[in-house]
């Protein structure tokens, strides 16, 4: 109509709001979501710099553990967020719902998460096993005022959706991997966090303390904050096994 595409009528329920045809309409004829395309940011062909300038970005990523005590600026974080919101979804179906914590958040939590140690940690089927020779080192050095849990990192993105998201782990690796590379460009570091993790899944203290539902699940979590030394060399790594059938 009027020289745009129209949905077929009836057709309406098969649309997942991805925005495909937008980005791949030669004419620039769709409006999507109320925008036109013309008012869309337009892509780039990469060039060889830029391609290189990426790859090694990604090559000299690495997990951060030493962090300023300065609170990630909201502006900042409105730009990785910005960057999360087109990480790939099965079906464009967003389930996915990020939780940050707060410094004084993130305070409350590290105690939770030693309480957690403590306690029921030792008994958990799983994580009693995992953590049976770290618990005693990891509540030696908490207690003596260091931080082997959190690493003194200001903040915590945990990625929680429904437990039955088939594949919720995946798109949260997927998630918390483009907020990571994201943070980079802003010189703020990042670690996927394993106790954090296990914390939100078995403690319902810290549970509770990040508002999960009863029928979510923290599929993962990360520290995060701006960084204070900067990594100087790409240390060599084998290629991944691979079999080409």
């Amino acid at each position: 109509e009027d020289g745009r595409p129209r949905m077929i009528e009836g057709r309406e329920y098969f649309c997942n709001d991805c925005g495909q045809c937008t980005a791949y309409c030669p004419e620039g004829a769709i409006i999507h979501n109320g925008i036109p395309a013309d008012e869309l940011e337009r892509t780039t062909i990469p060039t060889c710099s830029a391609s290189k300038t990426v790859l090694q970005a990604l090559k000299q990523r690495r997990s951060y553990r030493n962090f300023s005590t300065q609170p990630v600026k909201q502006s900042d974080l409105e730009k990785i967020l910005e960057v999360v919101g087109y990480a790939p979804s099965g079906g464009n179906n967003r389930f996915l719902r990020l939780i940050i914590t707060k410094p004084e958040t993130t305070k409350k939590f590290l105690d939770l998460i030693a309480q957690w140690f403590d306690g029921d940690c030792r008994t958990d089927p799983v994580y009693g096993k995992r953590y049976a020779n770290k618990i005693e080192s990891i509540l030696e050095r908490y207690r003596a005022g260091q931080d082997p849990i959190l690493r003194n990192a200001p903040s915590v993105v945990f990625s929680v959706g429904p437990k039955t998201a088939v594949w919720g782990g995946v798109e949260s690796g997927i998630n918390l991997t483009y907020f990571n590379l994201a943070a980079e460009t802003m010189n703020i570091g990042c670690c996927f966090a394993g106790y954090a993790t296990a914390a939100a899944k078995r403690s319902q203290a810290v549970r509770d303390l990040l508002g999960i539902k009863e029928d979510e699940e923290c599929f993962s979590a990360m520290i995060f904050g701006y960084k204070t030394i900067r990594a100087q060399r790409i240390p060599a790594r084998s290629l991944p096994r691979c079999e080409i059938l």
